[in-house]
């Protein structure tokens, strides 16, 4: 198991929904909804446990 991965809490700003992503594949893009292309932002983040 990969250790060293941190994983974020996003929600869209248009339609409200809801995703888990690896920080690493979205860090420094902006993330659209899969649902209704608006933009999602960044609630919260954790490390991976170990």
């Amino acid at each position: 198991m990969d250790t060293t991965m941190t994983t974020g809490w996003w929600s869209c700003s248009e339609c409200a929904v809801e995703a888990e992503l690896s920080v690493g594949a979205t860090n420094g893009f902006q993330v659209p909804c899969p649902d209704c292309g608006g933009a999602m932002v960044e609630q919260w983040q954790w490390d991976a446990a170990a």
